[in-house]
């Protein structure tokens, strides 16, 4: 009996003094998932737009993630990028496929940079996101890249 009141207390002091080896990880991609959930309600419930890509990845130090999608030519698109708590600034570049290579078409930076394009055939597009500042002393952080367009079976 005693040695079950002994095991009780170490349970319950593991339990409750624990409590912060099993807290959420500070990589924990619960508030870029808030965010994304946030721009999509807005983006399609309040501004009838479609939107055809989502992608959130981790960026480490001064790493750059990239998104390769074709564009069609009857949409006038939109590419928007953000960051989690950690991200201070990104810059988003569009690339487009020529030949063999990738042409630059453009660029923007910011706590959310954003493009419009047009293209003007059905092209191949390289969407390339990279952290130009972190916030305080961090070196990782997550972003949401999304692309999207008007969407065409709602009302202008």
């Amino acid at each position: 009996m005693k040695n079950l009141l002994v095991i009780s207390i170490i349970l319950v002091g593991l339990l409750a003094g624990g409590k912060n080896s099993f807290s959420q990880s500070e990589t924990t991609m619960q508030d870029i998932m808030e965010s994304v959930n946030t721009k999509v309600t807005e983006l399609e419930d309040e501004k009838d737009q479609e939107i055809v890509n989502i992608t959130l990845d981790l960026l480490v130090n001064t790493g750059t993630k990239a998104v390769i999608r074709y564009l069609d030519p009857t949409f006038d698109y939109i590419v928007t990028a953000f960051g989690d708590r950690r991200i201070s600034s990104l810059k988003l570049t569009a690339y487009k496929k020529v030949r063999d290579d990738w042409e630059f078409v453009n660029d923007a930076a910011g706590a959310n940079p954003q493009m419009s394009l047009t293209p003007s055939d059905f092209e191949q597009y390289r969407f390339t996101v990279t952290v130009d500042s972190f916030k305080e002393n961090n070196t990782t952080g997550h972003f949401a890249l999304l692309i999207y367009h008007r969407n065409p079976e709602k009302k202008k």
